[in-house]
């Protein structure tokens, strides 16, 4: 059925061959109401007015109803994180508690109800870590909004442990050709900020939030910013460190940048397929140890806070160490 056509008479209220039709809108809200065309306009107008005035204290308890869910809540933390490291993975985190919690007042939700959500994650085999990250990020939100010392409900939940990590050494044939492809292909900050993460081995966040002012070239050091609770680094540069450093800096590659759309460049260019670019970080670390670097001097590197840490993720490769020092020793008894 074809629309009406309709002749606006005056604010809100038009005419077509039916009659008259009157419309308000407050925000997302409207009510539209038909009348005689023999209704005066006064008694129009009136009607307008009194149903703008039920649809304002409409939308104000709409409001009420909705400020301090946790989507609300939650949405307004997001807001102040925008633009920095990891944004769109913790934006990630706190929406997946929305679909359960969205719509709930954020101070009515208990550690209770978070171990129900977290045995719902477990079963959908959500990977510990990630649940660990969505804990951490509604933890935050929550002493965003309220203070630091804000209590959460997931302050004393015994949360899910990841598997041991497993690292593992990418080939150096295959970064020095995925690095070949990227220059080859004209992707210059791509290649430059590819080459600073193989010759340095730092995480993505602490290149993310090198200042241009931290690369001292002319001493060959770079003064790493820390990331996870760690430890500054004052880093001396090699000669394939200091290439990067330039390409880096020549590319103008500063800032930010999205690690996952950095991760489909890397494999359109020959990175093998399942296996992560953060084993850039890995692999530097395995290469040093095989190559007779101290222990304590590789925690240092990667601006690990304890030892154990270092120890843990590298204990196969501390072995294979060990195994050629012990088998060098023969004290020749029969």
């Amino acid at each position: 059925m074809p629309p009406r056509k309709r002749t606006r008479i005056a604010e809100g209220i038009y005419q077509d061959k039916s009659g008259l039709a009157a419309t308000v809108k407050v925000g997302r809200l409207q009510k539209e109401r038909r009348f005689p065309v023999t209704t005066p306009l006064d008694a129009i107008r009136s009607w307008r007015i009194q149903t703008r005035a039920e649809l304002d204290l409409d939308r104000e308890t709409i409001r009420a109803e909705v400020a301090g869910t946790l989507k609300f809540d939650g949405d307004r933390f997001l807001a102040r994180k925008k633009g920095r490291i990891a944004y769109k993975a913790d934006r990630a985190h706190m929406r997946a508690w929305y679909p359960t919690f969205g719509q709930v007042p954020r101070r009515k939700i208990t550690a209770e109800d978070i171990e129900l959500q977290i045995g719902r994650w477990l079963k959908a085999d959500v990977a510990a870590r990630t649940i660990r990250h969505r804990c951490r990020v509604l933890r935050e939100c929550i002493r965003t909004l309220d203070g630091p010392k804000a209590r959460t409900p997931v302050d004393f939940l015994k949360l899910p442990k990841p598997p041991a990590p497993a690292p593992a050494a990418v080939p150096q044939k295959t970064i020095r050709d995925v690095a070949a492809k990227l220059k080859a292909a004209g992707l210059e900050k791509d290649y430059a900020r590819f080459a600073v993460r193989a010759t340095t081995g730092q995480r993505p966040t602490q290149i993310m939030r090198t200042e241009p002012a931290d690369i001292d070239l002319k001493r060959r050091i770079w003064f790493v910013r820390p990331a996870k609770g760690g430890q500054p680094i004052p880093m001396p540069l090699n000669r394939e460190m200091l290439a990067a450093w330039k390409a880096f800096a020549k590319a103008d590659a500063w800032g930010v940048w999205d690690t996952a759309r950095a991760a489909d460049v890397l494999r359109a260019h020959g990175w093998p397929a399942g296996v992560r670019p953060y084993d850039l970080r890995h692999t530097f670390a395995i290469d040093h140890l095989l190559a007779g670097t101290d222990l304590g001097d590789l925690q240092g590197l990667l601006g690990h806070t304890q030892i154990q840490t270092t120890r843990t993720y590298y204990a196969p490769m501390l072995i294979a160490k060990l195994r050629k020092v012990t088998t060098r020793r023969v004290i020749g008894l029969k």
